[in-house]
């Protein structure tokens, strides 16, 4: 509590996130307690989905207030009041506390606990790393990115058997990789350092943790910035299995922040190398018709999935697998005019292509002629659109 120096409060008072005697100690589904304010950031502001003690994930996220705990914490306030009345404690010294930190990390066996801290620490002033002026996030991410590309990957165990004790090293780095900002130039370089280990170690987890989800989400965060700077080439040669994996990522849905970071990635690797096809075999394209059809929102998720899908259909085999698709026509008609001004050109540009690569398919042209008599007259120019690029006038597409 305020005024009070948290070092000579029982540890049972100490907020394990911000290292501060709990104001309002409520407790989460793993039985762990922590100040109310720390982990609402923890679990709806930085978007985590495990305890952070635990690392177990969470199977409600409702908060639970620990008032035995509470009476406890005020009791000791109201014994401790006399003698701090008068004192006011400075600021924590975290550029003291920080320097400490990086000295642990060197040490294998505090690694895990040095990169909590730092992490607490940077989560306690929401992102803002000013007060610590000994290091940048340029610095910092140069170093937990070293972690990252020297820590062995012998696969990590089921996350229900993880505590907070063998948490490996890599999952707390790659945690720490997500809250950093570095400058453009550092992420550029740090990732392309040695022929581009960190994005190979990225990539390694995603395709080696298959059982804890949370790291590949942090990964493929991690990845989608990095993918936005670096050069061409060390975007082509992408594993097949790496496309597998940020898939399933998509089609499970767990969360929001990982299906942007995964369609940013595919929209920034596709023109490289084999990628759409190493994509397409996947099993992408259903997928994408499928959130399509269910998506509701019509928002900036939805246009990235048109601007993957288009990117895709430029493939005769991605032509193949889109037709083949029973609800492909009518997930994409559907979006048109509802989406975004991006969404209507990559519809519009991908319909012409399917329609125009596949004219055996009267099926589909059946179902494009079938929805431009149902649509209002407002569509018609769309409708004009597709055929334009498919160099058809309407009514030779009518009766031809």
């Amino acid at each position: 509590m305020d005024g009070f120096d948290h070092r000579i409060a029982p540890s049972l008072f100490i907020c394990p996130i911000s290292l501060q005697i709990m104001k309002d100690p409520v407790t989460i589904s793993t039985g762990m307690t922590f100040d109310r304010e720390s982990i609402q950031k923890w679990l709806f502001s930085y978007k985590n989905i495990s305890c952070p003690i635990t690392k177990q994930p969470l199977s409600d996220f409702r908060l639970t207030p620990n008032s035995n705990l509470l009476r406890l914490i005020q009791s000791w306030h109201l014994q401790h009041a006399s003698s701090s009345s008068s004192t006011k404690f400075a600021e924590p010294n975290h550029d003291a506390l920080m320097k400490v930190l990086l000295e642990e990390i060197k040490q294998p066996h505090l690694q895990v606990k040095a990169l909590r801290k730092i992490k607490s620490l940077i989560q306690e002033n929401d992102g803002d790393n000013s007060k610590i002026s000994c290091i940048r996030d340029d610095t910092l991410f140069s170093l937990a990115a070293s972690l990252v590309v020297q820590t062995e990957l012998p696969g990590i165990p089921h996350r229900s058997q993880i505590t907070g004790n063998d948490t490996p090293v890599i999952a707390e780095a790659v945690s720490l990789l997500c809250l950093l900002r570095p400058s453009d130039e550092a992420l550029k370089m740090v990732s392309q350092n040695e022929n581009g280990r960190l994005i190979c170690s990225l990539c390694s987890i995603m395709t080696q943790y298959l059982s804890y989800l949370q790291i590949r989400i942090q990964a493929s965060l991690v990845l989608k910035s990095i993918f936005e700077v670096v050069d061409g080439v060390y975007k082509e040669g992408l594993k097949f299995e790496f496309f597998e994996n940020i898939i399933e990522i998509l089609k499970d849905q767990n969360s929001k922040h990982g299906s942007v970071a995964v369609l940013s990635i595919l929209i920034r690797v596709l023109k490289y190398g084999n990628n759409k096809e190493k994509a397409i075999k996947g099993g992408l394209i259903p997928i994408l018709i499928e959130l399509l059809a269910e998506d509701n929102d019509q928002g900036h998720v939805c246009e990235m999935m048109l601007v993957v899908l288009e990117k895709l259909c430029q493939k005769a085999e991605g032509r193949a697998a889109f037709l083949t698709h029973p609800a492909g026509m009518a997930a994409v008609l559907s979006k048109i005019l509802k989406v975004s001004h991006v969404g209507d050109d990559k519809s519009i540009s991908l319909l012409s292509c399917v329609l125009r690569f596949c004219t055996s398919s009267g099926e589909a042209a059946q179902e494009f002629m079938e929805w431009e008599l149902a649509v209002p007259i407002v569509y018609s120019n769309i409708y004009a659109a597709i055929l334009g690029c498919m160099n058809i006038d309407s009514a030779e597409y009518i009766h031809g």
